[in-house]
């Protein structure tokens, strides 16, 4: 089904430096093969080598990450803010009660599925179908890309097989996440996102 040319505006950008802890927001940021620049460089990995997410320890959500000139900055509950990541790797040590390293992975990082999220802001108030889907977290999409939708446009989840120009950047929507919140997309030409930029169908 074709689209229409021009879909939405870039409302909101977000970037996970480390996998599963909160992000943080940011003006513009560049969209490389691995997704947007630093995102999910890092994760915590357990001492048997195993990667440490928010399923199997919520309370990573409570830990806010982000890159200050590109070194990674972690703010631990019941520790000194901005912590580098050794020091970041102790704190969550003795928050969570076992030993815990970070790890960093250059390229795609520690992507599951796509390396950009997208999610319109009409997704996230769509409570009647967060009813609808047990597996919807409307509070926490942890979406890269935040969309104003333009009137005509339909939903994010028609975008599934189509090209999108968004910013300088090119983006393949490929699928819809098991949350059904938004869309995954990968990256098909390297560029630019800011919030402001108009998203439209190539």
């Amino acid at each position: 089904m074709p689209l229409q040319p021009s879909l939405a505006r870039v409302d909101q950008l977000w970037v996970f430096p480390v996998k599963s802890m909160s992000g943080t927001s940011v003006g513009t940021v560049d969209v490389v093969d691995g997704g947007l620049v630093g995102d999910r460089s890092w994760a915590v990995v357990d001492d048997s080598g195993e990667t440490v997410t928010a399923k199997q320890e919520p309370r990573l959500r409570e830990v806010v990450a982000r890159l200050v000139d590109g070194e990674l900055h972690v703010d631990v509950p019941e520790a000194a803010p901005s912590l580098g990541a050794e020091e970041a790797a102790e704190a969550l040590s003795s928050w969570l009660g076992r030993p815990l390293r970070l790890e960093h992975r250059g390229g795609a990082g520690f992507v599951d599925v796509a390396p950009v999220h997208l999610v319109s802001t009409a997704a996230l108030t769509d409570a009647a179908h967060a009813e609808e889907c047990d597996s919807c977290d409307i509070a926490a999409p942890r979406a890269n890309v935040v969309l104003e939708l333009i009137t005509g446009a339909g939903s994010e989840r028609d975008w599934v097989g189509h090209d999108l120009s968004a910013g300088s950047a090119r983006l393949s929507v490929v699928r819809v996440p098991k949350h059904c919140l938004g869309v995954y997309a990968d990256v098909a030409a390297h560029g630019t996102l800011t919030v402001g930029d108009e998203v439209r169908s190539d």
